[in-house]
């Protein structure tokens, strides 16, 4: 396709004001970490929800504006939400109903009246915009996530022969799971009108396929790779998200990151001869920081020779910090954590005469820049991905590609995605405790020879499997996908 129009409600850029000055800042998320390289090299325009304070200050008539601002690749069209579109559409049917459901937190579900008809006129926002792009310029129109189900049917109810395909980013529960959702079939309807759906795994490919037969009685092909619903053929595949490989990797060798780590050691007081365990989330809980944590507290009880000498570094980024359910989380994180550290700290200090000076969790609740991410994978001994349930977690391939000394040990979670595709890592089931201590352990004596095997093997794979090569699989399938 001449253009190509990617959706999604997350926007890469936000802008703010600081100081009465414009400042225009990169999100948070892998969505927009993946896509952003995949803009600056395809060029386009990327439609989403302006939720920065200062986003209407910078745009044109056209709601648009380029971006980055420091070398414009492509065009950023805003799209504006009322309060209660925001409240009951974004966080309440997206984030209290969609979001627990897809991940099997069940108990996590709050579900209001008030939050179907928002969550569907946020919908209705995004196809004004999409379409108004089409009659500019005609396209590929690339939807991203659980935000926008009703997005595909809304925009081919008006252009029936535009080609749409969506990259649902988050798993997809079986029947049993997705029975629970009242709004059960007008979702599936509104995927279906797509010509291409891909999921980041067979399974969660499979799990949607379940669905569509049991609640429609679409007609799913021997194939499994195709699903007709009411006149319409839909292709489903599955293609795992990835990371830009050079783009990380090169940065990883740079003076600016060298430095950063630098810093990085002062401030959270890695002295020589400490090793370093690196997690970098979400403050979300289908991360798994409660296990990790957990799990750490196991490590040092069980391997006491480790106080004093191990720390591990926990990034935890707010998210969706409206809501109560988060704030809960939140607190107890903060919480535990502090029990961990006084019990190990007292227990160390009495072994040493209190000389050590050592903390055996940081953590530091924010956002930290490009710099000090890329230093932070970079040093790390090991990286701990630990989510309980996860459609890919980009961390993980992110430490991989930052790792150009190829000294790390990636730990990940058998329920992530990224488990099916880095061969080399230690998989881990988030459940076990001790089982997951006693990796920790494995990952810290693991012979020099054997690391560098593994991560050399991961990076290799990585490689060739970059998001770039991921992007060229989707939208392929998407031209071939697509009506003629």
């Amino acid at each position: 396709m001449d253009r190509l129009i990617v959706v999604s409600n997350r926007q890469p850029y936000e802008h703010h004001r600081e100081n009465e000055q414009l400042v225009c800042l990169r999100t948070d998320g892998g969505l927009t970490s993946a896509l952003d390289p995949v803009l600056r090299r395809c060029g386009g325009t990327w439609i989403a929800w302006g939720s920065g304070p200062a986003d209407r200050d910078v745009v044109g008539p056209d709601n648009s504006v380029e971006v980055p601002p420091t070398s414009p690749a492509y065009r950023l069209r805003r799209v504006w939400l009322s309060p209660d579109e925001v409240k009951d559409g974004y966080l309440g049917y997206a984030n209290q109903v969609l979001w627990p459901l897809c991940h099997i937190t069940l108990d996590r579900i709050t579900y209001l009246k008030a939050f179907w008809p928002a969550y569907r006129s946020q919908n209705l926002h995004f196809a004004d915009a999409v379409l108004e792009e089409l009659d500019r310029e005609p396209g590929q129109v690339w939807i991203h996530d659980f935000h926008l189900a009703l997005l595909p049917a809304l925009v081919k109810m008006t252009k029936p022969t535009a080609p749409v395909s969506v990259f649902w980013h988050i798993p997809w529960p079986g029947p049993d799971v997705w029975r629970i959702l009242p709004e059960r079939r007008e979702v599936l309807i509104g995927l279906l009108a797509s010509d291409l759906l891909v999921f980041q795994t067979s399974s969660h490919a499979e799990a949607f396929l379940q669905c569509a037969q049991e609640f429609l009685g679409a007609i799913v092909h021997s194939s499994r790779d195709r699903v007709l619903y009411d006149g319409h053929e839909t292709k489903v595949s599955a293609h795992p998200i990835s990371v830009d490989f050079r783009m990380f990797s090169e940065h990883a060798h740079s003076p600016a990151v060298e430095q950063a780590e630098t810093v990085l050691r002062q401030r959270f007081g890695l002295r020589a001869g400490i090793r370093m365990g690196l997690g970098i989330d979400r403050l979300d809980y289908t991360k798994g920081l409660l296990k990790r944590l957990w799990a750490l507290d196991t490590f040092f009880t069980k391997f006491p020779e480790y106080r004093g000498k191990f720390t591990f570094l926990q990034i935890a980024v707010p998210t969706r910090s409206e809501l109560d359910a988060y704030q809960r989380y939140r607190d107890l994180i903060r919480e535990t954590v502090a029990e961990i550290n006084q019990r190990h700290v007292t227990e160390c200090a009495a072994a040493t005469n209190g000389k050590n000076g050592w903390t055996p969790i940081e953590l530091h609740e924010g956002r930290i820049g490009f710099d000090e991410l890329v230093a932070l994978y970079r040093m790390a001994d090991l990286a701990l991905v630990s989510s309980v349930y996860d459609g890919m977690n980009l961390v993980a391939k992110e430490y991989v590609a930052a790792q150009v000394g190829e000294t790390g040990v990636l730990l990940v979670s058998q329920m992530a995605g990224a488990a099916e595709g880095l061969p080399g890592a230690i998989v881990i089931n988030p459940y076990q405790t001790e089982e997951v201590a006693e990796a920790i352990k494995q990952a810290l004596e693991m012979p020099s020879e054997e690391r560098r095997r593994r991560m050399c093997r991961m990076r290799s794979y990585l490689s060739a499997q970059d998001v770039h090569a991921w992007v060229d699989r989707c939208l392929n399938d998407a031209l071939v996908g697509s009506p003629r």
